[in-house]
């Protein structure tokens, strides 16, 4: 009959054969990634030095950034680091998170300290919690392509794919990171706190979309820990595991270590005592078969089927509850929230069944009565609970406004008239429902039911307040949300607008100037701004707002449109320079050079507007012939000698 792994006797060493854990090996890799840490730092500091003078620096080094390769086809730092991280654990297995992750070195070093008060966290062990982190990625950077290639020509077909672009520059290195509090609170939760409840690496285990991906690559790899006939069974391998690997198990009925868990940290190398491990290559583990005729290690998991379901689906009701909840949680921090709430649910659940039971060196229940500890217990994981079911409450009462204002809530993208509103009677009373539900699911300071109010909410209710002709009111809370979040291009163009609408005329140049000024890198604030002044037909404005060729274009305008004839010419001859495929400025600039009485210049110039005129659409080209018939015209009745 086959031997089963962990029926294996474990034999007991004398005191001084022990190796011990966080050794020579654990230093060399606490160094490796403290330096990550510096690199990270410096990075991050020469952004924010050159904030003042708009320079560039390499875009965000995190594996996150891919994002916006799958969606958009940008090709950014993260993106080229992410592929190589992925091609490397391929070959060489997770190395990357054991040497390079600054999470990793996070939750190690909270285990550390945990191990020197002589607290050394248990292993959660669920076989559905554990597929989260794959579940996850799939959502991240496989659903983003799936939806452009065969959902969205069905639902959006104006969404289409203009191929990759690459850009490993940015001027906004922070764009896409969160605020220095939610960074601390991430930080917090998925480093110590996953640690103390989940185990070490807990947040590795349930909650980092990149895992989930590195471990199917995991069993590609060529390099992973071996066993040699000096092993003596003394388990030490896996007490010093800090990946939750049951090293002695998996090198005894596999002579290496398969597991998809394994960091490649090196620690059960250095802690065993006979010299028996060691790192060297070999075969794929697709299906490796076990040596001898041992049959495969029995896992080991703490929770029935039933309850692997129901954990499940607290799981992820509570990923959806905390997930963007009040603007400030992102994606990481919401499943790792998810996994706490889910692992507290559990351990409360079985506090209540159980006669007896214990969390570290807390006694929680002892012969059927609950201690003191117990009661401390399930108060702080019904805090929890109830936490998590007001997040998701209020995010449900935000999207029955969302419902209702579905068709109202518009971008506020040009100036509008106090007052006024262009609302059906019916779309009115949507209006006003939505704004009662956002209301709910706001603050509890401000009358709602949620901790804090989102600025996401206050966005919806200022544009709803804008069709309904409250302008003041849409105004006051677009400045709330400037206040409550990082400065946003969207929003502060709908705040330029409002405040146009509320002033004098006279005072509109003054006010849009001084906002462009006050962000001068943001392209799209710039072009709002400049469109506002041609609405008003002062080229002049536009001219000053305006940057690089468009300023010379609409000082150029301007110049002419007050018979400046001598000084547009300069500026006109420069902006062809700069964009020689502009065919209507050909056209100005020749009939310029006619007006100057330079006849050969002006034939020139109406000979590269016709080579131009392969650029223009189809509406431009119209006016274009019209404008060359003209300028044909004037230039027949000319009497040049």
């Amino acid at each position: 009959m086959p031997n089963q792994p962990k029926g294996i006797e474990l034999r007991v060493l004398p005191e001084k054969g022990k190796a011990k854990g966080w050794g020579r090996r654990w230093k060399l890799r606490l160094t490796i990634l403290v330096i990550v840490q510096v690199v990270m730092i410096l990075h991050i500091l020469i952004w924010w030095l050159g904030l003042p003078y708009g320079w560039e620096t390499l875009s965000a080094v995190e594996p996150s950034e891919s994002i916006q390769t799958v969606s958009d086809g940008i090709i950014n730092a993260g993106a080229i680091f992410f592929a190589v991280a992925l091609l490397s654990t391929a070959i060489l297995g997770r190395w990357f998170c054991g040497w390079g992750c600054h999470l990793v070195l996070l939750q190690d070093w909270c285990l550390r300290l945990l191990s020197k008060v002589g607290v050394r966290p248990r292993a959660f062990r669920s076989r559905l919690l554990m597929l989260a982190p794959f579940l996850l990625a799939i959502y991240m950077f496989i659903w983003p392509i799936f939806y452009r290639l065969v959902v969205a020509p069905y639902t959006r077909p104006e969404l289409t794919w203009n191929g990759f672009r690459v850009e490993l520059l940015t001027r906004d290195l922070w764009a896409t990171m969160p605020g220095v509090g939610v960074a601390v609170v991430f930080l917090f939760l998925c480093g110590f706190v996953t640690v103390y409840f989940l185990g070490a690496k807990g947040f590795c285990t349930y909650a980092c979309p990149y895992g989930g991906f590195f471990m199917p690559l995991d069993k590609l790899a060529l390099r992973r820990v071996h066993v040699d006939d000096n092993c003596q069974g003394c388990a030490y391998c896996t007490a010093v595991c800090t990946s939750n690997v049951r090293v002695h198990e998996q090198i005894v009925a596999y002579r290496k270590v398969i597991d998809a868990g394994c960091m490649r940290t090196s620690d059960c190398i250095e802690a065993c005592p006979n010299d028996a491990l060691s790192m060297q290559w070999g075969l794929p583990v697709l299906g490796a078969a076990t040596h001898g005729d041992l049959d495969r290690p029995k896992k080991r998991w703490d929770l029935t089927w039933t309850g692997e379901i129901t954990l499940a689906v607290i799981m992820f009701l509570s990923f959806l509850a905390w997930r963007g909840a009040y603007g400030l949680v992102p994606l990481l921090l919401s499943l790792g929230a998810a996994s706490t709430v889910t692992w507290l649910c559990w351990k409360a659940w079985r506090i209540i069944v159980d006669a007896n039971g214990s969390f570290h060196r807390w006694v929680l229940k002892k012969g059927g009565v609950l201690q003191g500890g117990g009661i401390v217990f399930l108060i702080a994981a019904a805090i929890g609970v109830l936490a998590t079911v007001q997040a998701g409450a209020t995010q449900l009462m935000a999207v029955q406004g969302n419902r209702m204002a579905l068709g109202i809530r518009k971008r506020i993208e040009v100036p509008m008239q106090p007052g006024y509103s262009s609302l059906t009677s019916e779309e009115r009373d949507r209006a006003e429902h939505a704004i009662r539900w956002y209301q709910w699911s706001g603050g509890m300071g401000s009358g709602g039911f949620a901790m804090a109010t989102n600025p996401n909410t206050l966005l919806s209710m200022a544009r709803i307040y804008a069709q309904l002709g409250q302008l003041a009111e849409a105004s006051r809370l677009l400045e709330m949300v400037q206040t409550m979040s990082k400065p946003n291009e969207v929003v502060a163009i709908e705040q330029m607008m409002l405040q146009v609408s509320l002033s004098p005329p006279e005072q509109a140049p003054a006010i849009v100037e001084a906002v462009v000024q006050s962000e001068p890198q943001w392209a799209r604030l710039r072009y709002a701004a400049v469109q506002l002044a041609l609405r008003r037909g002062d080229l002049q404005a536009a001219g000053r707002i305006a940057d690089g060729s468009a300023a010379l274009q609409y000082q150029t305008l301007a110049m002419l449109q007050q018979g400046r004839v001598a000084d547009a010419a300069p500026l006109l001859e420069q902006y062809v320079k700069e964009q020689p495929d502009d065919a209507m400025a050909w056209i100005m600039l020749a009939e310029v050079r006619l007006s100057q009485g330079d006849a050969s210049g002006a034939d020139a110039a109406a000979g590269a507007a016709v080579a131009a005129r392969a650029s223009l659409g189809v509406g431009a080209v119209e006016d274009f012939d019209t404008a060359l018939q003209n300028y044909r015209a004037v230039r027949d009745r000319q009497d040049f000698p």
